[in-house]
């Protein structure tokens, strides 16, 4: 069992003051990573603690924000908020102005940490009122003005409603001194059951709630990723990759997991992924399904462009990954010889070019991972794992163990998490990790539990004899045809999804006398395929639609009759966070699909 810590910061602080000398972080500077040391981060951490209760009023338990993208500055700030027991608030970088708003107003936010000059101009847009959800809130409703603090304030002119990170943090270096008492005092009070920080949900239904997460919560996790014995001495050597926003749990969770194992945490960002990893060739990749479908993409229509032997040996050596891959440990000895050459000539190289060769674990959650995308990886030589939960959960319910993965699962419950399903086949859980519920949302926090104090996940599940569960869709988001059928549709889109061109499938038929689906097409995959055909990248191309249509009546040979999609079309363009259609965890927002393509999926019902 892993070492039991009192709180968030006495754990980060226990392992600076154990572990000196080990790496903190690796952050890219220009072509190579840089390793920063405990011994070089402390010291800044109680500089920004300082510099953070010097900044105004802060009372104690405040909340501070961090709205922007992850790196290791916001990181550092985050650890030394924690340290004084202010309750930390992640915000995505891509929400807009009401958003964000939203979030200060309902969290009574007394500093803001923003990213750069586009994150600055969002607080001063919803400073001067906005209207969120059908509610004005006037410039005079908003809570006290909060110091502001930029973290990169390039191009920004001087002006009196915000203050760099740089010059808080030499304010800070040169009263610490002076603060130390307090500083101590507001640790003094931190108790492992006392809340650390809100994280919103992605708001795909309605207002984003703030899910409350305890210092008890959060190492809860920890504890019980480490009983699932994850992360290796690999692990520890080349570090947990993080690009995933702290807004997103499952980045918060890894952002928390490099101090509380001892592993370096490798920053990284959405755009420049592909080329971190090649870079920094990480221990652990962590990342949302959609990654490693566009990863499996670009492999998949890079070998369909190739011809003759090379192609010849790109699917010999897949085909031989695949065969192992589904053996598992019972390969016969000709499978393995074949497996161990087929590894040499061409996998190795695969996980090379992905930068996924140091990779011990490539672990997949917020959403549900094709099984056709698990194989692919697994045929390359890489374990990757599925895990399942929420925001609620912080964010682990379950996960695959490493020595026995099950394609289609979502694996068996962590060591202290309990699980159920209801009569209507919706998951119940309980365990520590497990949040309260919502801040000033008493009506939902008391509809997420049940009588006996079972959360609600909203899921649809079975648990079969071993433990393995099986997500099968979300119980508000069935459909029910005209003809009173009820048709789950994550299990279609999945399907769907299997050809690299599509980015999303959208299927439809609520209270229709049939099913249809919406498809946003990804734009690399899209000129490739273009490239290939000798088309121009278009959409709307007849070579797309028949493409498009050789996929729908694959996926309509397994379905039920009700089920089958009768027709499709085509979004003009791929679906985005700024488009709407996307969450900022980049999860699809169906009733903003329906709404802002309307008309075209009225032209598939006749209208």
């Amino acid at each position: 069992m892993a070492e039991v810590h009192p709180s968030l910061p006495q754990m980060i602080l226990d392992r600076a003051n154990a572990s000196p000398h080990r790496v903190a972080f690796r952050v890219r500077h220009d072509e190579t990573y840089v390793d920063h040391r405990w011994s070089e981060l402390l010291p800044r951490i109680e500089s920004l603690a300082a510099g953070l209760l010097s900044a105004g009023t802060v009372d104690d338990g405040a909340c501070i924000t961090l709205v922007g993208n992850t790196s290791m500055a916001s990181c550092l700030v985050d650890f030394a908020a924690l340290r004084v027991g202010l309750k930390t608030v992640p915000v995505y970088a891509s929400l807009l102005p009401e958003e964000v708003g939203y979030m200060h107003v309902d969290t009574a936010a007394q500093l803001i940490v923003v990213d750069d000059a586009n994150q600055l101009d969002k607080v001063r847009a919803f400073r001067a009122g906005f209207t969120f959800f059908d509610r004005h809130y006037p410039p005079d409703a908003l809570p006290a003005r909060a110091r502001v603090v930029v973290i990169h304030p390039a191009g920004l002119a001087p002006a009196d409603d915000w203050e760099s990170l740089e010059a808080l943090e030499a304010r800070g270096r040169a009263r610490r001194a002076e603060l130390e008492d307090e500083v101590r005092r507001r640790a003094s009070l931190i108790r492992r059951e006392h809340v650390a920080t809100f994280t919103y949900t992605s708001g795909t239904t309605g207002a984003p709630k703030a899910v409350i997460q305890t210092h008890d919560n959060m190492l809860a996790m920890l504890e019980d990723v480490g009983a699932a014995r994850l992360l290796d001495d690999n692990v520890l050597t080349h570090g947990l990759f993080l690009f995933l926003p702290a807004a997103h749990s499952f980045g918060r969770m890894v952002e928390f997991a490099g101090p509380f194992f001892g592993a370096p945490l490798v920053m990284s960002s959405v755009p420049t992924l592909a080329a971190d990893l090649v870079a920094s060739r990480p221990g652990f990749f962590p990342a949302a399904p959609r990654v490693f479908e566009k990863m499996m993409a670009k492999v998949t229509s890079t070998i369909e462009g190739e011809r003759g032997l090379r192609r010849w040996m790109l699917d010999w050596a897949l085909g031989v990954g695949r065969r192992a891959a589904t053996h598992g440990k019972s390969r016969p000895l000709w499978l393995e010889a074949q497996r161990a050459l087929a590894d040499r000539l061409v996998l190795s190289k695969l996980r090379a070019r992905l930068g996924l060769d140091h990779a011990s674990v490539l672990l997949s959650g917020a959403a549900a991972l094709r099984v056709d995308v698990q194989l692919f990886f697994l045929s390359l030589g890489l374990t990757i794992l599925e895990a399942y939960g929420l925001t609620e959960t912080c964010p682990g319910l379950t996960i695959n163990p490493r020595e026995d993965v099950r394609p289609g699962t979502v694996g068996r419950a962590f060591s202290r998490c309990q699980l159920k399903v209801d009569a209507d086949g919706e998951l119940l859980a309980r365990g520590p990790n497990i949040s309260r519920g919502y801040l000033n949302r008493p009506e939902a926090t008391a509809e997420a539990f049940d009588a006996d104090g079972w959360f609600r996940t909203g899921d649809l599940a079975s648990i079969d004899a071993e433990g393995f569960v099986r997500v099968t869709g979300r119980k508000k988001e069935l459909l029910k045809t005209s003809g009173g059928k009820y048709v789950a549709p994550l299990k279609i889109e999945a399907q769907l999804k299997r050809h690299p061109l599509v980015q999303e499938a959208v299927v439809l038929g609520d209270g229709r006398n049939y099913c249809t689906a919406m498809f946003a097409l990804d734009p690399e995959i899209l000129a490739m395929v273009a490239r290939r055909e000798g088309i121009p990248a278009d959409p709307a191309h007849p070579r797309i639609n028949d493409i498009l249509k050789a996929l729908v009546e694959e996926t309509n040979a397994g379905l039920a009759s009700f089920e089958r999609i009768k027709t499709f079309r085509i979004s003009p363009g791929p679906f985005t966070v700024d488009g709407g259609e996307l969450t900022a965890s980049l999860k699809v927002k169906r009733h903003a699909v329906t709404r802002k393509h309307s008309a075209l999926i009225e032209s598939m019902y006749g209208a």
